[in-house]
């Protein structure tokens, strides 16, 4: 069964948007914990591991996407691919330790720098006439 291109971008947008989601919430759990904001506790490390399995398969869902594309757009879906692997991978040091750190921290901070910048570049790949947002 073959998956036309235009669903495989939506899941793929779906799951991207589900894993920076995850990977954004982690650090709030933290202070949502301390102040018992929520009735129930919430553990960072599963939420960062969710949203870093989602951006797995959000990496497998747009993969080929590209043969799609102009030269130009395939160019910049390449980018957009780096910048967010490189972003996911900075934050797998914080996902792997229990006990907080704060030098994993910062790096982890380092890498959604990486993952909002290749967000931004996707968001370029394929002009939407609708959104709202400038980026």
């Amino acid at each position: 069964m073959e998956i036309s291109p235009k669903t495989r971008l939506r899941t793929h947008r779906y799951i991207g948007i589900l894993s920076l989601f995850f990977l954004f919430f982690r650090p709030l759990t933290n202070i949502f914990n301390y102040y018992n904001i929520l009735p129930f506790a919430l553990e960072p490390i599963h939420i960062g591991r969710i949203g870093a399995l989602l951006g797995a398969i959000a990496f497998l869902t747009g993969g080929g996407l590209g043969n799609y594309l102009s030269e130009e757009k395939s160019k910049l879906a390449e980018i957009h691919t780096i910048v967010i692997l490189a972003g996911l991978l900075l934050q797998i040091p914080v996902l792997a330790e229990t006990e907080p750190n704060p030098w994993l921290n910062w790096i982890s901070i380092f890498g959604f720098i990486f993952l909002i910048s290749g967000w931004i570049l996707g968001r370029r790949v394929f002009p939407n006439r609708r959104r709202i947002l400038p980026f």
